[in-house]
């Protein structure tokens, strides 16, 4: 084979897996977004911005994973085309400058970068949605709940409204993950936990039926951060951290111990309780409402993320074998982010070595990111796929 033909066949894996590209961005993302926690306990920073904190975490870090894994997976559903390279490259041209303007502390920059992000993910969505090959599947209802949280979100960060004053930060905060977990997790839930073949059924009158009421789940899901900034917080949060329960527990069964011994697959299904528990957390103990914010995040979406995105590199580029058992790769990383969640609880518990205690926990999660990163990043170069 060619040169030019192995740089070919590299730009179609890239194409048809853009994944490889955005999640060492969500690598690089996740480090910036806890490293001056510890450098500011070690006197390397003067300050510290938990705003920015918060932003890169969700904009950088969990945003680039989902970015790379919805342009993968997308197409794959509607058995349509690939990204196309200018989409490839704006989406990551998007992704990587959102990052460093955050970084840099440039945060309307960065929050205008993110919308039209979100911006260029739905149109990428909607143009697949167009020439689709087969119907979306019935949990394709959350991804525009999801989406629209992240456009109509940034749009209220930007311009605040006074009778909404927290909406637009809910839904960047919570909105977007909580829509991607519910729509994600309802096939590759059952799949990791449980080891549940097959694909949904997309064209009957059942699956339509189902479409549409999680679609009504969806609305019913939006609704609740428009009671917490506008009407009533506790109302908000029960109604939400409801839905996600019932979903979590009755459709995916969570309550359920996996069906393999792998350590992996257990601090899966602990991240989805963790997430639960986050959000019943701030109306029973509004006190703790900030811990309850970081056992979801933390203990939630951040090592769900990286326990997907092992499983999704491990699936395709020819690294099936690390996943079928407790090898280090997978489970190390994992339980370094894991022992994370109980140190950062622990810091409102003894507010006199608070900031200590936040350095410890974001050295866990850096050493749990950086070792992910090290072993992983590596095998997501073209040349390595799994083969059909």
């Amino acid at each position: 084979m060619s040169q030019s033909e192995v740089e070919r066949k590299g730009l179609q894996i890239l194409l048809e897996e853009p994944f490889r590209l955005f999640f060492p961005l969500g690598v690089f993302g996740g480090l910036c977004g806890v490293w001056p926690w510890v450098a500011y306990h070690l006197g390397w920073a003067d300050s510290y911005s938990a705003y920015g904190h918060g932003l890169l975490q969700i904009q950088a870090f969990e945003m680039a994973f989902a970015v790379g894994f919805l342009m993968t997976v997308l197409p794959r559903f509607l058995e349509t085309d690939g990204a196309r390279p200018w989409e490839l490259v704006v989406g990551w041209a998007l992704c990587a400058a959102g990052m460093v303007a955050l970084v840099v502390g440039a945060w309307r920059l960065g929050e205008g970068l993110f919308l039209c992000l979100a911006l260029h993910l739905s149109l990428f969505g909607l143009r697949r949605l167009h020439s689709r090959g087969d119907d979306p599947p019935p949990f394709f209802a959350f991804l525009p709940a999801g989406l629209g949280s992240a456009i109509f979100g940034s749009c209220l960060i930007l311009w605040p409204q006074v009778a909404f004053p927290r909406l637009g930060e809910l839904l960047v905060e919570q909105g977007i993950l909580l829509a991607f977990v519910l729509a994600v997790g309802s096939h590759l839930g059952p799949r990791l936990l449980y080891g549940h073949r097959g694909f949904p059924e997309t064209t009957t009158p059942a699956a339509h039926r189902r479409l549409g009421l999680l679609g009504g789940v969806a609305v019913a899901l939006l609704t609740s951060f428009v009671l917490e900034s506008g009407w009533h917080a506790a109302t908000g949060q029960v109604l939400r951290a409801a839905i996600v329960s019932a979903y979590l527990f009755g459709v995916l069964r969570v309550d359920r111990t996996p069906t393999n011994p792998w350590i992996h697959l257990h601090l899966l299904r602990g991240s989805l309780i963790s997430l639960c528990l986050g959000l019943w957390l701030p109306p029973l103990f509004p006190q703790h409402a900030l811990a309850a914010l970081h056992l979801s995040f933390v203990g939630g979406f951040g090592l769900m993320t990286i326990i997907v995105a092992t499983r999704v590199v491990t699936g395709h580029c020819d690294a099936e074998r690390l996943w079928v058992g407790n090898h280090w790769p997978v489970s190390l990383p994992a339980l370094l982010i894991a022992l994370a969640v109980p140190v950062r609880l622990a810091a409102d518990i003894a507010p006199l070595y608070y900031f200590q205690i936040l350095a410890v926990a974001g050295s866990l999660w850096l050493a749990g990111l950086v070792l992910w990163g090290l072993y992983f990043v590596p095998l997501l170069r073209p040349s390595r796929v799994t083969p059909d």
